[in-house]
Order: C-alpha cells, then sequence, then structure tokens
C-alpha cells in the first residue's frame, strides 16, 4: 500500500490533525533532530549564522548573485562572478578562472558528492571563515534537520522555549546573539570581522581591511562582499525564525558542549585552520553519535517500564583500531554492531508509541494545564507519559481506552486487504500497556520500511560513515541488502586525532598526567567505545582479539606521532598533542 493511501484512510477516520502530529518519524522531545539523512559538514556555517542573529536561516543570495536564472550556483559560475570584481583582477581568462576555481573548491566550497566537476552544483561552503554564513548552502536550511539549531541550543544552555540573546551576566562561554564575539566556537573564525552597528542591520557585518588574514579566509570573505548581506531570517509560512530550545534528553549527559569547550579553548587558536576544520567534522561526528545512540539506550529503557534510566546509558561499541586490515578484529567490530542494531532497530517503534500516547494526552482538558515543559529537556513530559502507559497516572483508563478505540477503528479499516493487521490489532482492542505496542508496530509497519530506515540514515550520517573524520564504515550501494547494512566502528586518523587532543586538553584541564590506560577508559566510559576492554555480556569478544586491538591502537598513536613510552609500565605510556595548547 502506498504511502498516500494508508494516510487517506487514516485521515478520514481520524482526521488530518491527529494524523499530521502521529505519522511521521519526528519526536523532538525525545530527538531533537529531523530523523532524516543530513550532512553534518554543512552544519558549521549555519551554526555561525545562527550564533550571530539568534533566527533560523531563510534565503538567500546565492543563486540569484552567482547562478543566475533559474541555474543552481557552482564553482564555475561564481569563479567566472569574482573575476569580473575589483579584487579578482588577472583572473579573466579561462585558464586563471580555472585556477581561481581550484582554489574555490580546496579552501570554501563543496560540490555534490565532493565531485571536482567545476560544472556541478554547489552543496557545502567551508567554515574558513565566519563570512561563510553568509552562504546559503544548503539552498533550504530545512535540509540540515535542526541540527545547528540543536547545537546551538546546546551550547547556550538557556532555559527558556526559544533561545534569545545571551545575556551580559550569562557565564556561558558560547554566548549567542549580541556577545557572539565571545562564542568560543566562534572566535578563531573571526578575523577581521568589524563589531556590527547596529547589531540588527544584516549588512552591518564587514570585514576590516588592515586585518591580516590567510588566502583560504581571504576567499571566502570576498565570496560574501559579492552577496552584499547574510541570508534573510526564516518566514513565518517555512515555520518561523524563532530557535527552538530542544535539547537532548537530560538523562543522557550529552558530552559534546564540554568536548567542545574543552577542545575550542584549547586549540581554537593554536591549530592550524585546515587541521581545526577536519577535528571540528571529528567532534560533531562522535558527540551527535553519542547523543543519538545513548538516546535509544534511554528510550529502550523507557519502554520496559515507563521511566527513564537514572544511570549514564551508553551504547557499547567496539571500534577497530586496524581500519579493517586484521580481519578477525574487523569481523568482531561489525558483530558487536549487528548486535546492538537490534536494539536501534526498535526506536522508530517506541517513537511512534510516543507519539501516540502525546496526541491524546495533549487532547485531554483536564491535563493540558499541568503538563510538564518538553523544553529544553523532555525528561519529565516522558516520563509523565510512561506513567500514562504503564497504568500509574490518573489519566491511564482514558487514554489506553481512546487508544484501543482506534486499534479497533483500524482493523475494521484494513478487514479485507490485510488480515494480519487486523490479527495483531485484535489483542490491542482491550485497553492495556500491550495494546500500546501492538497499536505502535501496525503504524510503523503502515508507514514502510523506507520510512523507518531514515533512522538508520540519521544515524549514518551522525556516525559520518565512510567519511575520513567518521566512526563508522559500510559496504557502498552495490550488493546484497544485508551486506550494505553491515556498519563497521572504526578509528580513523582524524578521528584518533581529535579524541587524543580532547583527551590531552581535558588532563591539562585536570592538572592530571595524559595517559594511555586512562585514555581507554575515558573512551568507554564516555561514549561508550571499547578498545580492548571486555564488552557487556551481549557482545562477548574474545581476550586475544581485544589485546590486539590494543597493540594496533598504540602503534597507530604512535606512527601519529601522538604516543610516548618512557617505560614498559602501564603508567609510563603516555599521549601527547601535536599541537601547543592556549594553556602553553
Amino acid at each position: 500500500m502506498t504511502e498516500g493511501t494508508y494516510k487517506t484512510r487514516l485521515q478520514t477516520a481520524f482526521g488530518k490533525p491527529w494524523c499530521d502530529r502521529v505519522l511521521t518519524g519526528d519526536y523532538r522531545p525525545a530527538v531533537p533532530f529531523s530523523i532524516q539523512d543530513v550532512d553534518i559538514t554543512a552544519t558549521l556555517p549555519a551554526i555561525f549564522y545562527l550564533s550571530r542573529y539568534v533566527q533560523r536561516r531563510g534565503k538567500g543570495r546565492l543563486a540569484e548573485v552567482f547562478g543566475g536564472g533559474d541555474k543552481e550556483s557552482s564553482v564555475a559560475s561564481v569563479a567566472s562572478q569574482l573575476a569580473q570584481t575589483p579584487h579578482f583582477r588577472g583572473f579573466e581568462d579561462e585558464t586563471t578562472r580555472h585556477i581561481l576555481g581550484d582554489l574555490l573548491m580546496g579552501f570554501c566550497l563543496e560540490n555534490r558528492s565532493r565531485s571536482e566537476d567545476k560544472q556541478e552544483p554547489l552543496r557545502r561552503a567551508l567554515p574558513t571563515h565566519y563570512f561563510a554564513g553568509w552562504l546559503d548552502l544548503p539552498e533550504r536550511s530545512v535540509n540540515l534537520r535542526y541540527v545547528p539549531e540543536t547545537i546551538v541550543a546546546m551550547l547556550a544552555g538557556q532555559n527558556g522555549p526559544v533561545v534569545t540573546d545571551s545575556p551580559a551576566d550569562d557565564p556561558t562561554p558560547f554566548p549567542v546573539g549580541r556577545r557572539f564575539r565571545e562564542n568560543l566556537l566562534l572566535k578563531p573564525f573571526l578575523h577581521g570581522v568589524k563589531p556590527p552597528e547596529p547589531f540588527r542591520d544584516l549588512s552591518s557585518d564587514q570585514f576590516d581591511e588592515v586585518t591580516p588574514v590567510t588566502l583560504p579566509e581571504w576567499l571566502t570573505i570576498r565570496l560574501a562582499e559579492a552577496l552584499e548581506q547574510p541570508p534573510r531570517p526564516l518566514s513565518a509560512s517555512a515555520g518561523g525564525a524563532a530557535i527552538p530550545n530542544q535539547q537532548p534528553l537530560a538523562c543522557i549527559a550529552a558530552p559534546l558542549r564540554e568536548d567542545l569547550e574543552v577542545f575550542m579553548a584549547a586549540y581554537g587558536e593554536t591549530m592550524p585552520r585546515g587541521v581545526l576544520i577536519n577535528l571540528l567534522d571529528a567532534a560533531l561526528a562522535v558527540g551527535l553519535s553519542t547523543i543519538l545512540t545513548s538516546t535509544a539506550v534511554a528510550l529502550t529503557a523507557w519502554a520496559q517500564d515507563g521511566r527513564l534510566p537514572s544511570q549514564l546509558p551508553r551504547l557499547p561499541l567496539l571500534v577497530d583500531a586496524s581500519n579493517g586490515l586484521d580481519r578477525e578484529l574487523k569481523r568482531a567490530s561489525k558483530k558487536v554492531f549487528e548486535a546492538q542494531s537490534r536494539l536501534l532497530a526498535e526506536v522508530p517503534v517506541i517513537l511512534m508509541a510516543l507519539r501516540l500516547l502525546d496526541a491524546e494526552v495533549s487532547a485531554m482538558a483536564t491535563l493540558s494545564a499541568s503538563l510538564p515543559t518538553r523544553t529544553p529537556h523532555g525528561d519529565a513530559y516522558l516520563n509523565l507519559l510512561g506513567e500514562v502507559l504503564c497504568g500509574r497516572h490518573p489519566a491511564s483508563g482514558a487514554v489506553l481506552k481512546a487508544l484501543a478505540e482506534k486499534a479497533a477503528r483500524i482493523a475494521e479499516l484494513w478487514a479485507e486487504d490485510d488480515p494480519q493487521i487486523v490479527r495483531d490489532l485484535q489483542a490491542a482492542q482491550r485497553p492495556s500497556h500491550e495494546s500500546v505496542w501492538r497499536l505502535a508496530r501496525v503504524l510503523t509497519a503502515l508507514r514502510g520500511r523506507k520510512q523507518t530506515r531514515k533512522w538508520f540514515e540519521l544515524l549514518d550520517a551522525c556516525f559520518l560513515c565512510n567519511h575520513p573524520c567518521g566512526l563508522v564504515t559500510k559496504p557502498a550501494a552495490a550488493g546484497s541488502r544485508a551486506r550494505q547494512e553491515t556498519r563497521h566502528p572504526t578509528l580513523t586518523d582524524t578521528m584518533l586525532d581529535y579524541l587524543v587532543h580532547l583527551w590531552v586538553a581535558h588532563q591539562l584541564r585536570e592538572k592530571q598526567p595524559p595517559t594511555v590506560e586512562g585514555f581507554f577508559r575515558w573512551l568507554r566510559n564516555r561514549y561508550g567505545l571499547y578498545v580492548h576492554e571486555p564488552l557487556p555480556s551481549q557482545a562477548p569478544v574474545p581476550a586475544t582479539l581485544l589485546r590486539r586491538n590494543r597493540q594496533w591502537t598504540e602503534d597507530r598513536l604512535r606512527d601519529l606521532g601522538l604516543f610516548v613510552s618512557v617505560s614498559d609500565a602501564e603508567s609510563g605510556k603516555r599521549l601527547l598533542a601535536r599541537f601547543p595548547t592556549a594553556h602553553e
């Protein structure tokens, strides 16, 4: 059955508002991102914009200035237009325009699928300078699936329903709005940006021509100047410009905010720009994937007894430090992820159950005034829905009865088309905890495999799957579907580089030695990444393989210049950063 057909039937039975609320993949009090594929490497320029204007990004002038007509902008069209400006005299002929195009592709812009064809449409602005936030790439900010908005909300650390200008007395290291120049994440990218006057004028940010900047920064600045102003805020008809202050569940203790604070304070001004950008991509990969996998563990615990866990939930993964060169390690790493995938696969059903409960609870006039807030964290609201689900709330009887009646109605609608749905829902027509889960599974199945697969697409995107800065690899599209869904957690050179530098910065802040053993323990406790320690019982790995994985890790660290051993004792094995910290 097509998506349109099942939705039409359900809309006729229950109304469009109910269907719009329930028949979706998202539930932002639990997972603050839209559950679809997203390019998280494209989020930093959007974060620059959000942190400066405290409004969601709308339409910009990139296509108008560099595309011409209905054509999409490309590196070739950008180079051609820039060559006509005074700053690019000498780039007028075809050869020099190709050289300019190569510079833009190397430092400022990226094509679809990272193609080197200069005629391909642009898809990403590299965060080389703050002015990259003036480029509306991707064209529609909704394509970034609320990832930049969530990161800005996490970093700002406010309590209201929307993110607002940070007050003067707010001690956050990531202030937004008028104090954006104090924001630790933005500071290294603000070279030459004049203080804005007046603040709300979109064209008030300018480049101070006497400030020395690198060539990549200069190119990005001139690109932005050609646009004359940043994108307008998002219109109300497109969802509104306010940044929702929706953050991950508090119970999962998302590490990304603290990691970025420690990392940027230590290396923001000391690392070369190209290295910093790559390591920030790795930071987003490990931070966002930890949020998603930990949320999956927390929701699974909620599904058992209606309460979010009190202990820190982490999904244990074996990271293959050989990057697939050791076949046995690779096989073991894949097997561990495959075991965890069964838990991850239940998340769309749990989200459906949450949406069903939410729709009924929100419709009850007697409850609407006393419901817990969903922002900035949805923990209290989810726990209330769990109380309703498990029969521990005064409204449980009415809510479960209403959902049982909906299950009976759906069984009637599909009586002639799908006897299996009727059988599945017959037991759901009696109000109970189990009836909600049966209804949730049926509605999830009706949405189709393509819809439920979007959850894994979001996971892959946050893992930066098959990316040099990522945590996971998997086979390309060719081959069987089972093979395509096999994921292999790894430690790429860039990811190792980031994790070691972050660990060293943490230890310097705490005035503790950055030992190798402490590093492994930190990876396990903070991110659920196992190197040589035994994994939980559901995913056992032979001790010999774990010892080999540790040796692979130490060898890789030594090759990258991140490891020093002053003795054979474990306490004599230390990690060191390749770049100085701001404290040194």
